[in-house]
């Protein structure tokens, strides 16, 4: 987590760090770290199950209850992508405000990945293919389908309205394109051992 708050306090648009956790111990690692932690987060919106959109809501409701404060955006910044720096941070908050069309817009950070991954379909309760593509497409050679992008959990931005509203993922969303080296997403051991492998690959770019 430490990364991800010092990446956050390096930015240079970055007003307010706050971290919304469900533990003291946490909390506290934050405050030491240089973020704030003003708040606990209830267990009904905490666990391994909780709704995101419920944390963001009760953080922006806490603050404006008991502190006062009402945000205009969010920089949303998950501790499980430790490899974004403060760089990339700015960089999407750059790219997102050059280019939103409105406030409405929202943005994530994502990878680029191979495009035979444009023929991802999901298998259905029946047993039939789902397509997650457009039929259209069928006919298409590989080598002709655009560029492939998986969102890779780094950074995500919006209005707090539109957040609360809508979430990150609407039919206006940015993407802001990371290296596979600065990303990360940890959810298992193998994607922690990864990331260690990750930094000390850049490590030798230096």
């Amino acid at each position: 987590m430490n990364w991800t708050v010092e990446a956050s306090l390096k930015s240079k648009y970055i007003d307010r760090t706050i971290v919304s956790t469900d533990s003291e111990i946490i909390a506290e690692i934050a405050r030491d770290a240089g973020a704030d932690a003003p708040f606990l987060r209830p267990p009904e919106i905490s666990g391994d199950n909780a709704r995101l959109s419920d944390a963001i809501s009760h953080c922006f409701d806490w603050m404006k209850k008991n502190a006062n404060e009402v945000f205009d955006f969010i920089i949303l910044l998950q501790p499980i992508s430790p490899l974004r720096t403060e760089k990339h941070i700015d960089q999407a908050i750059e790219y997102y405000f050059n280019k939103k069309r409105s406030d409405t817009d929202t943005l994530v950070s994502v990878i680029q990945v191979p495009n035979k991954f444009g023929w991802i379909v999901n298998g259905d309760v029946d047993g039939y293919i789902d397509y997650g593509f457009d039929m259209q497409r069928l006919n298409l050679q590989r080598q002709q389908m655009g560029n492939c992008y998986l969102p890779n959990g780094a950074i995500y931005i919006g209005s707090t309205k539109s957040i609360v509203q809508s979430g990150f993922y609407t039919e206006q969303t940015l993407f802001y394109k990371m290296r596979d080296i600065d990303s990360v997403d940890i959810d298992t051991k193998e994607d922690f051992d990864s990331a260690l492998e990750l930094l000390y690959k850049r490590s030798k770019e230096r």
